[in-house]
């Protein structure tokens, strides 16, 4: 990027953020100058024309607020698609979804797999909430063959006619909205945004009865109770949109990738800060009233949650692994043996790594399987971890 670029992009977003500001003060003192922090996230990620994922700045990659596993390495959708091949095959017609497709790399590598592969399917459905990554999504695809991106179509809400065959979301969950909540004096406290003195700042005041009750739920499930100031997160409605996904789904599998933990771990005593985590131009820090509406602000997903909730829906929960060993057993590294160049076999081993390693986003990410009328047979053979649930 150049400094030109890169002043047009600082320009950008200070103006954006301070038009997200001057909207969210009139939110604010509309709601008796306090909202939770739930609908100050929905408001500066998603509020349509001013949210993050509406907003105009580029969001993946080097130049951009993070990176994901598709931009690491081209193995990781190489390897997704080994999965995957093995479930289509369950179907004549399969169809497969992919829901909030970021910069497109991830659909194009696993169709330009299947092709390579010669593995037909229907459709390639992409649920995308983003105009900004819509259009990143055109223009990658559009290098695949002209037949085979006719098969392609954009969602703007949930498809109506369910399908047979997969949905995956690769790092979705940890976008999805979510409540704050901290102890103060053995009582419940949900955080959120008011206005002191001119500025935005964090607010606490005693939660209603069904938060209070959740989090009490937590407590008796963890057969502890969390001591003064303990802060975390709760997403309350991560059943009402899994059911909204798993609509979509006649017959086939789910897949989640996203960093996450068990309730026992999410929930852990040295944990007591939370997992909030914001992130601008690569750079992660914990305060989300900066950078309104030009910053990515996410949490851990709390997978024991949303296997709850998959079995509320008459979801069965096939697989719950770290994203290391999903991805050795998608022979990730016999993809990296197929390499004849060596300094290309140099470079997609260092890439691989990143996604391998425990250090890095081997063991932190995590990949669950749900499914509903097929079999997993292909994946008895990895190391499960649905006991940790």
């Amino acid at each position: 990027m150049s400094s030109e670029d890169r002043n047009d992009n600082q320009d950008y977003s200070q103006s954006h953020s301070a038009l997200v500001l001057e909207n969210l003060v009139k939110e604010i003192k509309a709601n008796q100058g306090w909202i939770s922090f739930e609908d100050f996230f929905n408001f500066v990620m998603y509020k349509p024309e001013l949210g993050y994922y509406s907003a105009g700045a580029k969001k993946l990659g080097v130049s951009g607020d993070f990176t994901t596993s598709p931009e690491i390495s081209r193995l990781f959708g190489k390897t997704i698609a080994n999965q995957v091949v093995t479930l289509l095959n369950n179907f004549e017609s399969p169809s497969i979804i992919e829901i909030g497709a970021g910069s497109g790399r991830l659909a194009y590598d696993i169709i330009d797999s299947l092709i390579n592969r010669k593995i037909d399917f229907d459709k390639y459905y992409i649920l995308e909430v983003s105009a900004d990554f819509r259009e990143r999504q055109e223009q990658e695809l559009a290098l695949l063959p002209g037949k085979v991106f006719e098969k392609i179509i954009w969602l703007d809400s949930i498809l109506e006619k369910p399908i047979d065959g997969i949905v995956i979301g690769n790092e979705v969950i940890d976008a999805l909205p979510f409540k704050r909540f901290t102890i103060i004096d053995n009582t419940v406290h949900e955080i959120g945004a008011t206005i002191k003195n001119g500025e935005l700042t964090e607010s606490a005041r005693v939660a209603d009865k069904k938060l209070a009750e959740e989090v009490r739920l937590i407590e008796k499930a963890l057969n502890r109770d969390f001591e003064q100031n303990y802060t975390s997160e709760i997403r309350f409605n991560i059943g009402q949109w899994l059911n909204g996904i798993s609509s979509m789904l006649k017959s086939g599998a789910i897949l989640f990738i996203d960093y996450g933990y068990s309730r026992k771990e999410y929930y852990a005593e040295d944990r007591k800060n939370g997992s909030m985590i914001c992130h601008y131009r690569n750079t992660a820090h914990e305060n989300p009233f900066l950078n309104l509406g030009v910053q990515d602000i996410s949490a851990s997903v709390e997978f024991t949650l949303l296997a709850e909730k998959a079995l509320e829906g008459h979801l069965e929960v096939g697989l719950f692994t770290s994203q290391s060993d999903f991805l050795i057993n998608g022979n990730i590294l016999g993809e990296l043996d197929k390499i004849e160049d060596d300094s290309l076999r140099i470079k997609l081993t260092q890439e691989i790594k990143q996604l391998l390693m425990p250090s890095q986003m081997g063991q932190i990410f995590k990949c669950m399987m749900l499914y509903r009328n097929i079999r997993l047979d292909s994946f008895e053979g990895i190391r499960d971890l649905r006991h940790t649930l």
